[in-house]
């Protein structure tokens, strides 16, 4: 087949799924996912977004305290996912491996809200991965996701139905919280932390008129003990600092004596040796070296004065330019508290925008229509092509469209699968949060659509963003006649449905608005805009398309606003970067510029 295709050409609807796809050098022997687990999916994500529109409402529940609810939509989404995390933790430390063994699966589940939480951090599966390995208290998460993966297909009538009196008692029983989160929401008035100094149990409120409270942008509580060294002054950065300096000096024979973000790696080996090494480095870069004679409590305590307390003091800069990704993935993994590597909070606001995009292109329907048999059909086809462009190029990274996106998140939701797949046919465990190099997202995803149309003869996307031309290499490749047959399972549908959902994902990466260069990205997308508007004046470009591109917003050039400790943020997607990346704003204009680390605290 010849390209390129006129996207309104009618495809027979006797759609034709492969029974097997390519992927790098080997054939799968049928989907790595499945469509009834993506209708389960989207189940869940429906439910996500009910429950965002509940809590949108929580002002008006009867006997809620509008001096503990934010106000404003986005700050209260934040405040309640914060809570969210905390029932997350909750459940996390009550449940044991009995439970998950004794228990009908679907009894063992937890209510919605820590299921958007799990959900979360399933959709980090590096970080996931490794703090199951590297966390006692996380273990059990490995056979409660196993059990998840099971229940997938079956989350449609689960999610449609009325929770159990026996998954409410569990549930009960196990966190001493009501199962109904919006009812423990407006319940929850305080959390008690530890002063990081003396140890002492200080109830913390969780918001404040003031902004203080521990759910909230500038947290600040002093320890009240008179005998605690200057009656330690408590912010989110001290308890981040308290976190580190526990790791740094544990050593008990667990793989809880690595640090954080230094045992996972994309081909799976564990070198404990090595990994001890890392930490051993940095202790003795720091200067942390353990006082003589003194106990673990006094040698933590000293790395606490040492670094005066505040996480930012720790002097990253000391360590050789070579080290700076390591060193910029362990520090990113200590932002709080909390036991989880990743920020659970601001991953969970992150993930609610996918969810929203999903729902405006009403696929989040399709978990109860058959007619959209074939669109997802399609979308676990685009997935497995996507494998196969990382697969054929491992050092590259490429960026998701919507519809991949989505069967992508549901391949992660089967977490031990989706690590064993990925090691088979891509060769190396793949990341939704990679180590990426210093380019700007806008370029990947161009880099993304030459790729797909180089390999499959057929453009990325057909949602109405302006994609980028040919490079003259492709240009001559075409001339000497090297043309690609393109896969007729990858050939567009004309449902506005499935092509609105080839717009590229732009959620999950955190971008802090601010200065930088921006000119370049501007003016390729300027040139591009005007080639556009040439080629349609000369009737060579496709009116359907031309017609869609009119008014659409094109892929990470249009900032979607949410809130972060810094103020507002932009978001964006890759498929193999781990590091948050810095844009800039031109107008209405997004363009990336450099890879940042971010510690995204929500501004309630």
């Amino acid at each position: 087949m010849k390209y390129p295709y006129k996207v309104h050409e009618k495809v027979s609807l006797g759609y034709e799924f492969p029974s097997t796809f390519q992927i790098g050098s080997k054939h799968t022997g049928g989907s790595l996912v499945s469509t009834k687990q993506l209708r389960g999916h989207l189940a869940l994500l429906r439910a996500f977004a009910q429950l965002r529109e509940q809590v949108d409402k929580l002002h008006e529940r009867p006997g809620a305290i509008l001096s503990r609810i934010p106000k404003g939509i986005g700050k209260r989404w934040a405040w309640f996912s914060g809570l969210a995390v905390e029932r997350f933790t909750a459940w996390c430390l009550a449940i044991s491996l009995d439970d998950i063994c004794e228990k009908l699966v679907e009894d063992m589940l937890p209510p919605l809200d820590v299921m958007m939480v799990w959900h979360t951090y399933m959709l980090n599966p590096g970080w996931y991965t490794e703090d199951l390995q590297r966390l006692p208290s996380l273990g059990v998460l490995q056979e409660a996701g196993k059990k998840f993966s099971e229940l997938l297909p079956e989350l449609i009538d689960i999610l449609a139905s009325k929770a159990s009196t026996t998954r409410v008692e569990a549930w009960t029983l196990k966190t001493g919280r009501v199962f109904d989160p919006l009812e423990d929401a407006i319940a929850q008035e305080y959390k008690i932390v530890l002063c990081p100094i003396c140890r002492d149990s200080i109830q913390a409120p969780l918001m404040t008129n003031d902004g203080q409270g521990y759910l909230q942008d500038n947290f600040v509580i002093r320890c009240p003990q008179p005998s605690c060294v200057n009656q330690a002054i408590i912010s989110r950065a001290v308890l981040a600092a308290r976190k580190l300096a526990e790791d740094l000096v544990r050593d008990d024979g667990t793989m809880r004596t690595y640090l954080a973000g230094t045992l996972h790696s994309s081909d799976s080996e564990l070198d404990t040796d090595h990994v001890k090494g890392i930490k051993d480095r940095i202790l003795s870069i720091l200067g942390f070296a353990r006082p003589q004679g003194s106990t673990e409590e006094q040698w933590i305590v000293s790395i606490l004065k040492e670094s005066m307390y505040f996480l930012q003091k720790v002097k990253w800069d000391t360590f050789p330019p070579d080290d700076n990704r390591l060193i910029s993935r362990v520090s990113s993994a200590y932002v709080d508290d909390r036991m989880f590597s990743v920020e659970l909070t601001g991953a969970v606001t992150r993930q609610g925008l996918f969810v929203k995009k999903i729902n405006d292109i009403w696929w989040a329907q399709f978990s109860e229509k058959e007619e959209s048999t074939i669109a997802l059909q399609h979308a676990v086809a685009r997935y497995h092509a996507f494998l196969n462009l990382m697969a054929l190029s491992p050092t590259a990274f490429f960026v998701p469209t919507l519809d991949i996106d989505l069967v992508w998140h549901t391949h992660q939701l089967l977490a031990s699968k989706y690590n064993r797949d990925c090691m088979e046919y891509v060769g190396r465990f793949v990341d939704h949060e990679d180590k990426v190099d210093p380019n700007s997202l806008v370029s990947s995803f161009d880099d993304t659509c030459r790729a797909w149309k180089n390999i499959y003869g057929i453009q990325y996307g057909y949602c109405g963003c302006i994609l980028p031309g040919e490079t003259l290499k492709d240009k001559l490749s075409h001339f000497l006649g090297n043309h690609t047959e393109t896969p007729a399972h990858l050939i567009p549908i004309e449902r506005e449905d499935i092509l609105d959902a080839t717009h590229g994902s732009d959620h999950n990466a955190v971008y802090p608005v601010g200065g930088g260069p921006t000119g370049v990205a501007n003016r390729k997308f300027d040139k591009r805009l005007k080639h556009h508007e040439k080629l349609r004046r000369r009737g060579k470009l496709d009116v359907y398309l031309a017609e869609r591109s009119r008014g659409h917003n094109q892929a990470f050039l249009v900032p979607v606003w949410m809130y972060a400790q810094q103020g507002p943020v932009v978001t964006g997607c890759v498929a193999r970067g781990g590091s948050d990346i810095k844009p800039t704003l031109v107008g209405r204009r997004a363009v990336v510029s450099s890879v940042v680390i971010t510690l995204n605290f929500v501004n309630y």
